[in-house]
């Protein structure tokens, strides 16, 4: 078998020329162009006037089928040894892998952040700095120049492709994106904030919702949403688990919180997927108490607002995706 790895192993011989060229490809036009080609046009999500490289379906139920097993896969320490070296990754806690997402719902399995890691962001920095350095090159070459050399998303493909190894052999993450929102006029006002300044560029600073995080095997999708409010906005320690007996999250119920599912995003360009949802927050009394807030280290300064339709690489895509169905729902 081909070795899925053989260009970010290349990549990954001068990472910080190759974090330049991903910079470079991710800011590029012809990487929409490039996606819709690949996946199709009508895969876009297009939001306020933009287009993200997102997969959207929406859904106001998506059953979760979580497997016992911890089935073998391919996966090398490649991006998350550079990550942990620049400060980008530090906890290799289990999280969920995806196996199989349609209409009925999501199959998910166990995994390590780490192996998750290898997984999506192998596939993230091999289109990217690939492109960035195909468009850095100073001539339009043919797609299949650009497209020999991304091994590791053929390999990946070829397993979606195959429906008796849907989602074995690949760790492909699946998150939550939680849109915690209050009305404000004729609209809503949601919290967002931009990640942390980092040395990897295409994470650096972007504009992503608060909170948003990883699911984790036998953690119910709700109660992982509102774990990673409180460890991302309301002082509750990270990679705890005992969210009943904090004091906010009881705030959160006596306010009368309600948490909704609105779909399902698939980043096209790590291919990595979240499960969108809503917190509806109308007691003032609970937003009253926003100056104490404190967002943590995962994020650069304050909440922010989002005027308009920000450009596809200032924001996450997956957050580009639930901000619009939290718009439309």
């Amino acid at each position: 078998m081909p070795d899925p790895y053989a260009t970010v192993r290349t990549l990954l011989r001068a990472p910080a020329s190759s974090n330049l060229h991903a910079s470079i490809g991710l800011q590029s036009p012809l990487l929409l162009e490039w996606l819709a080609g690949r996946y199709g046009a009508g895969q876009l999500l297009h939001w306020r006037g933009g287009q993200y490289p997102a997969a959207v379906t929406a859904s106001a139920c998506l059953p979760m089928v979580q497997t016992g097993g911890y089935e073998p896969f391919l996966c090398e320490r490649m991006l998350s040894r550079l990550y942990l070296r620049w400060g980008g990754a530090t906890h290799n806690g289990p999280v969920l892998r995806l196996m199989r997402a349609d209409p009925g719902g999501l199959a998910v399995s166990r995994c390590g952040y780490f192996d998750m890691l290898d997984t999506c962001y192998s596939l993230e920095w091999e289109l990217l700095a690939c492109l960035g350095e195909w468009c850095s090159s100073g001539k339009r070459a043919p797609w299949r120049d650009l497209e020999s050399r991304l091994t590791m998303r053929r390999y990946c493909e070829d397993l979606v492709s195959d429906p008796l190894r849907d989602g074995h052999g690949r760790a492909v993450g699946v998150g939550v994106c939680l849109v915690v929102r209050r009305r404000m006029g004729g609209g809503w006002r949601f919290l967002a904030a931009r990640r942390a300044d980092s040395r990897i560029s295409i994470r650096s600073a972007k504009l992503h919702v608060v909170p948003a995080g990883m699911l984790t095997p036998g953690e119910p999708l709700e109660r992982c949403a509102l774990r990673e409010l409180l460890e991302e906005v309301l002082g509750m320690q990270e990679h705890g688990r005992g969210i009943g007996r904090e004091p906010e999250y009881r705030r959160l119920r006596r306010a009368g919180a309600s948490f909704a599912i609105t779909g399902f995003a698939m980043n096209m360009i790590s291919l990595c997927g979240d499960v969108c949802a809503t917190l509806t927050i109308e007691d003032p009394r609970w937003w009253s108490r926003e100056p104490l807030w404190r967002l943590n280290q995962e994020h650069g300064g304050g909440l922010v607002s989002i005027e308009g339709a920000p450009p596809w690489w200032d924001i996450v895509p997956q957050a580009a995706a639930a901000f619009a169905l939290a718009e439309n729902g």
